[in-house]
């Protein structure tokens, strides 16, 4: 698959994510809430249709997938870094995506970070602890 074609894939996934978050936010309803594993514990964002400048503070790495596919139990997300993390900077992403993901992954050391292309794509989703663990 091209790059152009896995960008604007990845584009779409994240701009129905926002576009979900924000008719939900007007109607009073719940905002989407989609998990992302981080070494190996499960986190739910809470996507906020919200996006920055990069050269305006500091981000952490996303991977996701975008043939469909995802990582250990279902989730379609792994970051580098955490709430707890010293480096966590509170849910600002920059997404990389993949359409060559191992479904048993749960932390950034299990993946091929060579399959995975970077792409312009910078939103803010703050992650939270799941009630229950794992």
């Amino acid at each position: 698959m091209s790059r152009l074609r896995i960008l604007a894939l990845s584009i779409g996934v994240l701009l129905g994510l926002l576009a979900t978050s924000a008719v939900a936010f007007a109607q009073g309803g719940p905002l989407p809430r989609p998990e992302t594993w981080v070494d190996g514990e499960r986190f739910a964002g809470v996507v906020t249709p919200a996006t920055f400048d990069p050269a305006n503070g500091k981000f952490d790495e996303l991977y996701m997938c975008t043939d469909g596919s995802t990582f250990k139990d279902g989730v379609p997300l792994i970051s580098d870094s955490g709430p707890g993390d010293r480096d966590y900077n509170g849910g600002r992403w920059h997404l990389n995506v993949s359409t060559n993901c191992d479904s048993t992954a749960d932390s950034v050391e299990d993946l091929d970070l060579s399959a995975f292309q970077s792409t312009d794509t910078y939103f803010e989703c703050p992650l939270l602890p799941r009630r229950g663990g794992n």
